[in-house]
């Protein structure tokens, strides 16, 4: 009776460690895909951002003068997630640990993103000929006479057909020193080129400045969507003036000091909290 049961539990004792032998090199690997999917899903967002980042910045968005905007990308989707988005915030090789994302490492520690330069960002502009494939398949099979009641195209919005959709493509080399590692010699890491393309209508269709008396400004825009005729307008202002009278007898009795600063209708287009200013 002894004798079978040591004969069972070192047959269990077998099973388990082939189990093991199974299941542990399968559990690195399941380990390793998330955190090459989170670097995928960090690279589409980047280039989410790259892309509308060019609708309000288009000047930086041209081919030569991507730098600023590649560098503005790897610090905020490639570095660590809980630091604040700052203006004109760069991050530069070779970055300390705590600036990097703490998830992107293999089992050995080393990191995924071995270097920041690693990512690469590009533009280009791509022409946006919609109305005219409209119009030729139309062409084919209806009156060509009716087609000029048709003008589908990027004219009717201020679209440009040459020029008028960015092209945002993002690019991260994933442990690029692995090179060798295709076919999993090691359960560390493999080297791999994850990509992300964004293309969005731009430029003409936007406002080009934020201040100005033009009407493509968004100080312009903002203030014709913000007003109502005079009439409307007027019972707003009377209906609100028990609450302004209310604000300031607050700022008065020093029960909210910071109310006098209450300006309704007022506002700045381009304004940023101080405190993401910096560093």
């Amino acid at each position: 009776m002894s004798t079978d049961s040591t004969r069972q539990r070192g047959q269990a004792l077998v099973e388990a460690l082939a189990a093991l032998i199974v299941l542990v090199p399968l559990a690195v690997l399941i380990v390793l895909l998330g955190k090459f999917q989170s670097m995928q899903q960090a690279t589409i967002a980047a280039s989410r951002s790259f892309a509308f980042e060019c609708t309000v910045r288009t000047e930086q968005c041209e081919p030569y003068a991507v730098a600023v905007l590649a560098d503005e990308l790897r610090r905020r989707h490639f570095g660590r997630i809980d630091r604040e988005i700052l203006s004109e915030d760069r991050i530069t090789d070779p970055a300390p640990d705590d600036e990097r994302h703490a998830l992107w490492s293999d089992a050995g520690g080393q990191p995924l993103l071995e270097n920041f330069a690693d990512v690469g960002a590009a533009t280009s502009r791509q022409r946006f000929d919609a109305g005219g494939s409209v119009a030729i398949g139309r062409a084919a099979v209806a009156d060509p006479v009716s087609l000029l009641g048709i003008a589908a195209g990027p004219a009717r919005f201020g679209l440009e057909i040459e020029g008028g959709m960015i092209d945002a493509r993002v690019q991260v080399d994933v442990s690029p020193s692995r090179k060798g590692n295709e076919n999993l010699a090691r359960l560390d890491s493999l080297p791999l080129t994850m990509r992300a393309r964004t293309v969005v209508l731009t430029d003409a269709w936007n406002a080009s400045t934020p201040y100005g008396g033009l009407p493509h400004t968004v100080e312009q825009r903002v203030g014709r969507g913000s007003r109502l005729d005079g009439v409307r307008e007027t019972a707003i202002s009377l209906g609100y003036q028990l609450t302004l009278w209310a604000i300031d007898l607050m700022s008065l009795i020093g029960l909210e000091p910071a109310a006098g600063g209450f300006e309704p209708y007022a506002l700045d287009v381009d304004r940023i909290p101080a405190d993401r200013i910096g560093p």
